[in-house]
C-alpha cells in the first residue's frame, strides 16, 4: 500500500514539474516577443564617492548604501524616457593634509532627481541597456546650521535586465553620478550675432552599483 501511494505521489509530482517547465518555457518565449510600454523598478545598492579637495585637506564623504527607483516609458523600438530618483544617507568627515587626522563633521542626505533616455540594445530574455540622465542633486546636512545645496547633475551608466517572467525582470546596473557647478557666464556680441559662454566643472564624482526588480505594464 505504501508503495502504491509513493508511486502516485511520484507521478503527481512529475506531472507538476513538467507543467511548470512547459509554463515557464512558454512564458520565456512570450517574453522574447513582448515590448513593455512602462517599467517601474525599485532598487537598492551601494554608492561610492570621491573626496573633495581643499587647501587644508580633504572632505571625505562616506560610502554607504543607497536606494531609489526608475520609471521607464517606451517611446520607440528600443528607446525609453527614464525618470530616476536616488537617495543615500551618509556622513562627512575632514581629513587634514599634514597631520593625517580625520574629524567627523556632520551627517548628510544626498538625493538625485533625474530625467533622460534609456536604450535597450537587444530584445529577448537578456537585454543589455544604457542610460543617460540630466537633473539636480540635493545635498542636505542634518545640522540645521549648515545650508543645503542644490546642484545641476548628470548620470551615465548601463547594465542588463533578465526577464524570468513576461512582466518581471531582474535589473542590474552600474552608474556614474556627477554633480556640476557653474563658475562663470559671459555674453559676446559681434556683427549682430551674440554667443553665450558658460564655464564650470565638477568637484565630486560618485558612482553606484544597484540591483532591482522591474515590473512591466
Amino acid at each position: 500500500m505504501i508503495e502504491n501511494v509513493s508511486r502516485k505521489l511520484f507521478k503527481a509530482g512529475s506531472k507538476l514539474i513538467l507543467f511548470l517547465i512547459i509554463t515557464l518555457y512558454s512564458d520565456h518565449n512570450y517574453s522574447q516577443q513582448i515590448k513593455q510600454r512602462v517599467e517601474i523598478t525599485p532598487f537598492a545598492g551601494y554608492l561610492l564617492s570621491s573626496n573633495i579637495n581643499t587647501l587644508d585637506g580633504d572632505l571625505v564623504i562616506d560610502h554607504n548604501f543607497n536606494y531609489g527607483g526608475t520609471v521607464d516609458i517606451r517611446t520607440g523600438e528600443d528607446l525609453f524616457i527614464e525618470l530616476l530618483y536616488i537617495r543615500t544617507n551618509t556622513g562627512v568627515r575632514f581629513k587634514q593634509e599634514y597631520f593625517e587626522t580625520v574629524k567627523y563633521l556632520f551627517d548628510m542626505s544626498i538625493e538625485y532627481f533625474q530625467a533622460g533616455a534609456h536604450v535597450e540594445t537587444e530584445m529577448g530574455n537578456f537585454r543589455p541597456f544604457a542610460a543617460f540622465t540630466l537633473g539636480a542633486t540635493y545635498f542636505k546636512p542634518k545640522d540645521e546650521k549648515i545650508s543645503s545645496e542644490l546642484e545641476f547633475s548628470l548620470t551615465a551608466g548601463g547594465g542588463i535586465k533578465y526577464y524570468f517572467l513576461s512582466k518581471l525582470a531582474v535589473r542590474l546596473q552600474w552608474r556614474f553620478l556627477i554633480p556640476i557647478y557653474f563658475s562663470s557666464a559671459s555674453i559676446f556680441c559681434s556683427d549682430g550675432h551674440c554667443s553665450i559662454f558658460i564655464s564650470g566643472g565638477t568637484y565630486l564624482l560618485q558612482y553606484d552599483l544597484t540591483a532591482g526588480l522591474a515590473f512591466s505594464f
